[in-house]
């Protein structure tokens, strides 16, 4: 058939005479479209990068102060008179008093990563880190940085926070204060943390926001492969705000904005593609006269293309849709009179005989998913909550109270052996209450007075059969956000679990009620909990209260459900209608 014959030269070549006259105007016109869009990325960007750095200035300055204020404290003051003595149990009482606040603290100062103390008359550094699992990295460095800092090899103090780089680790600021007597007092600060708000930032696939030294040196983990490259770094040294760099022949956007008290700047690196992904190629732009010459245009057209395209297209889109209604039985005739739509038709009919074969795959493969999903959800527990209880056990032989070391290793022996035996399908309530048991006691340990915890259960409650883990992540997001948030007032914490009967169907359901006295969830949060919309920056805190809802939504469907509140003393509600027979649900996951 000659070429000219073809549904595709009749469709492109009346499209060009149709087109032509337009596109060189909407062209121009989206070029002008795209700069805009990029001047208003830009300025958008940017206001939100100065507005977050002023914030991680701000908590820099506020930790500052928070170590010049420690000049005033009881045990920097002892540590000052004391010396370090082979028998001195006075000084060793106030580095103990002095590790406990610093683990206290670093839960309100959440960006500092840890806090040391250094004698200088005694040679003595000890400190205190939030994060445990690189406790001999920072060990080690902190060994050498006061070794410079006995010898007086460091710099003089300024008020500004220093860059400080720790191997096998990560990149950190740090800032030093002289307390007087041969006594300093400093603090760490991940670069990464500092970084946490920018990279949630919605800069694409291929897009990232990091953070830079004056060399252009990426600081925090994961940069992009192309600001790796020499000629970009040296494009970010040079840019002072906004600009433009171009590699590999793609262009990016780049923002950026320095610290005010320290020697690092933040980036944001964003591919112009990303930015201009939903600008309309083509845009309307004019209202009257083509609107009209295009209208009378396309009426003759339109003539042209039933007879040639609509027809079989629409012989094609029944027979899509009768497929789609399940009908796998519908075949198209082919109509060897257009070669197009001779192999349209015969790759329908191929494709309807696959659908039938592929259908019964596609959906075992959704029931794999599932189970892999939910598999996944129920073993995840918390390393920090590990390595806590280690340094605690640790602190505890230091202090050689080895009756609390022993119930404390009970318990934490008891609770995960509850947690690595996540493959069970279903536990008693009565043993969920028991591993939850075990985890306030051991934060009972760890908090001494300042926690208290009471547990309620009806008896007949206890063999009910519960998914293993689907309560004690609401009671550890108490300890989490409620003890850490809860307004110092001299009353402990307090966490209650009780069990009750339902009120609307006893028979089928009972009612489990976790409650606290802490400040309750925040405003945004409760509204996501309750009308079940996830928060983008919940963070990984928040992560088991998520998971534990989609288990419930995987485990139970639409039966029973979980209820957030926040009490009119203050203090947050949760109430799980848990139903009392096991569903069939549960049979996929043994």
């Amino acid at each position: 058939m000659p070429f000219w014959q073809s549904v595709r030269f009749k469709i492109v070549f009346g499209f060009l005479l149709m087109t032509a006259p337009m596109v060189l105007f909407l062209v121009y016109n989206n070029i002008y479209a795209t700069k805009v869009v990029r001047d208003q990325i830009s300025l958008h960007y940017n206001n939100l990068m100065e507005q977050q750095v002023q914030n991680n200035d701000a908590i820099l300055q506020e930790t500052m102060r928070y170590l010049y204020r420690m000049q005033g404290d009881p045990n920097i003051q002892s540590l000052q008179e004391l010396s370090l003595a082979e028998e001195d149990s006075d000084y060793t009482m106030v580095k103990m008093e002095l590790t406990r606040r610093f683990l206290l603290d670093t839960g309100y100062y959440n960006k500092v990563d840890t806090f040391f103390v250094y004698s200088r008359k005694d040679d003595d550094m000890f400190f205190a880190t939030q994060y445990s699992f690189h406790f001999a990295e920072v060990q080690s460095a902190l060994q050498d940085y006061t070794t410079k800092l006995a010898s007086k090899d460091l710099p003089e103090e300024t008020q500004r926070w220093e860059r400080f780089s720790i191997p096998n680790d990560t990149n950190y600021l740090i800032k030093t204060v002289d307390l007087g007597s041969g006594v300093y007092i400093g603090a760490l600060v991940q670069v990464d943390r500092l970084n946490e708000v920018l990279s949630k930032f919605d800069v694409g696939p291929d897009g990232a926001a990091f953070v830079v030294d004056p060399a252009g040196n990426p600081l925090t983990n994961s940069p992009l492969p192309v600001v790796k490259e020499s000629i970009v770094q040296m494009d970010i040294v040079e840019m002072t705000k906004q600009n433009r760099t171009t590699w590999n022949q793609n262009h990016f956007l780049v923002i950026t904005q320095p610290s005010a008290i320290s020697d690092i700047h933040y980036m944001i690196v964003i591919p112009e593609t990303y930015i201009l992904k939903n600008l309309p190629y083509f845009q309307k732009m004019l209202y009257i006269w083509i609107p009209l010459t295009v209208a009378i245009v396309l009426s003759f057209y339109l003539l042209f293309l039933q007879r040639v395209m609509f027809k079989p297209l629409v012989a094609l889109v029944r027979g899509m849709r009768k497929l789609g209604q399940g009908q796998f039985n519908v075949r198209m005739p082919v109509n060897t009179d257009n070669s197009e739509f001779a192999f349209m038709s015969g790759t329908f009919n191929q494709m309807a005989e696959q659908i039938e074969k592929l259908k019964i795959d596609v959906y075992e493969e959704q029931i794999r998913v599932q189970k892999a999903e939910y598999k996944h959800l129920q073993i995840q527990i918390n390393p920090h909550f590990y390595m806590n209880s280690l340094n605690i056990i640790y602190n505890l032989a230091a202090l050689k109270d080895y009756k609390l070391v022993q119930k404390m290793s009970l318990h934490l022996a008891d609770y995960f052996r509850f947690v690595m035996l996540g493959h069970r399908a279903v536990v008693s309530l009565e043993d969920e209450i028991r591993h939850i048991e075990h985890y306030l006691e051991i934060q009972k340990i760890r908090y001494v007075a300042k926690l208290e915890y009471e547990i309620q259960m009806i008896p007949e409650h206890a063999t009910v059969p519960i998914a293993p883990l689907l309560l004690q992540p609401f009671v550890e997001n108490s300890v989490i956000h409620g003890f850490n948030k809860k307004v110092q007032d001299g009353m402990p914490f307090r966490i209650g679990i009780y069990s009750e009967q339902d009120e609307e169907d006893a028979s089928r359901f009972i009612k489990l009620t976790i409650i606290d006295n802490g400040p309750g969830f925040p405003e945004a949060v409760l509204e996501g909990l309750q009308t079940g919309v996830e928060l983008e920056g919940s963070g990984e805190h928040h992560l088991g209260i998520w998971n534990i809802l989609r288990r419930f939504r995987m485990l139970y469907g639409h039966e029973g459900g979980i209820t957030f509140m926040n009490g009119k003393p203050g203090g947050a509600i949760v109430q799980m209608r848990l139903p009392i027979e096991r569903p069939n649900t549960f049979e996929g996951h043994d």
